[in-house]
């Protein structure tokens, strides 16, 4: 580590994010239960939809197979590594940090939803007709989907550093188009794009100390003058 963190830096970057809203338990819940009732009510009749050839076509299949590429690493990799060199050569300290932030979020989102599709196991679609197929540690990588979380991750914290209503809209209608895609190529159900799009705010939101959640905020990275650390905050 070259050089020592100041406690000055570390107090500097805490009071960018004092006290930020903490998730509560009950909306943690209501989140499942939308996916639960999307489940119940929306993934049968929607991938029986989508499977019938009459309802497909070569254009729609081809918009759908473009759109993924926004929720995949090599569009939002190159993308994030790039706000991070340009800060580097620029020796813009905010466009620098703003990179990092980024960088956070994705990974944040990529870790849980590993975690989450080897403990929950749901089928996909295109493996049985049947939705809410639950057989944990089964290797099944349904729930939720990946595709989903990692462009809603991108979409809300790049979005956070532009700060541009019409550049929001883009990147979330991007992130839409992603999750509508992976469900009309019945590689999902709607219930795994709707509680994908969920963990990839969330995601965004804790990884840049917007949120918390039981009181704890994700790692920060430093990057100062005086050196490069992590800070870790908790609030109880």
């Amino acid at each position: 580590m070259p050089g020592r963190v100041r406690a000055q830096d570390l107090k500097q970057v805490d009071s960018i994010a004092s006290r930020p809203p903490a998730i509560k338990l009950w909306q943690v819940g209501a989140v499942a239960g939308a996916g639960l009732l999307t489940m119940a009510l929306l993934d049968e009749p929607v991938q029986h939809w989508v499977s019938n050839p009459a309802n497909r076509s070569g254009t729609i299949n081809d918009m759908a197979s473009t759109a993924r590429h926004f929720g995949q690493a090599e569009v939002v990799v190159p993308v994030t590594a790039g706000i991070i060199v340009a800060g580097l050569v620029t020796g813009s300290k905010g466009v620098f940090h703003s990179g990092l932030r980024i960088g956070a979020s994705m990974v944040v989102a990529t870790m849980v939803t590993g975690v989450a599709k080897y403990a929950i196991g749901v089928e996909r679609p295109y493996q049985t007709g049947e939705p809410g197929d639950f057989d944990p540690l089964s290797g099944n990588s349904s729930m939720w989907s990946g595709h989903t979380a990692l462009a809603f991750s991108f979409a809300t914290s790049l979005s956070q550093e532009i700060h541009r209503p019409w550049t929001t809209a883009g990147l979330y209608t991007l992130a839409t188009a992603t999750a509508m895609s992976r469900v009309y190529q019945n590689d999902h159900w709607v219930s795994d794009v709707v509680i994908g799009a969920a963990v990839g705010i969330a995601s965004a939101k804790l990884a840049t100390g917007r949120w918390t959640i039981f009181g704890l905020r994700a790692p920060v990275p430093l990057a100062t003058p005086s050196g490069v650390g992590l800070m870790w905050h908790g609030t109880f």
